[in-house]
């Protein structure tokens, strides 16, 4: 297939052109706190351009913290927000997770957006997010576990 130009740039530029400006549309949604719209800039990105790899780290870092606003929500509204916890570290199936699947998610989320591996402006806060949700899912778990040898 051939290649068309304008002004001078091809098509897999203007791609990468366009995957570049939704990356920083994303960014400074997340800046003004828009969650949603950074989120849908991110996939947008990756649209324009799947081997931008470091757009998964953005998108989850940006996830990570509509989670935990999900989070405030339950607590206002006075329900269990175990399950939003379980969110954060993307565990699916949250009815049979013991402690060495909360750890090993925490250290693959962990990863993903720790600010050292993940450019986001977003990456510090979702770190702090997910040691939160670890240590909280993990108290839980060391407690019912107690509870359960009574």
């Amino acid at each position: 297939m051939a290649e068309f130009r304008v002004r001078g740039f091809c098509q897999s530029q203007l791609t990468q052109i366009a995957a570049q400006k939704a990356i920083l549309a994303a960014e400074e949604y997340f800046k003004l706190g828009n969650l949603d719209m950074a989120i849908e800039q991110a996939f947008a990105a990756l649209d324009f351009n799947p081997k931008l790899t470091l757009v998964h780290n953005y998108i989850a870092a940006y996830l990570i913290h509509k989670f935990a606003s999900m989070q405030g929500l339950y607590k206002r509204k006075k329900r269990n927000d175990s399950e939003v916890l379980y969110s954060v570290l993307f565990i699916e199936d949250c009815c049979s997770v013991d402690e060495a699947t909360i750890r090993k998610h925490y250290k693959e989320t962990a990863l993903l957006v720790h600010p050292d591996k993940n450019d986001s402006v977003a990456a510090e806060g979702a770190f702090k997010i997910v040691r939160q949700a670890s240590e909280t899912l993990l108290s839980d778990e060391k407690k019912r576990r107690k509870a359960g040898k009574r």
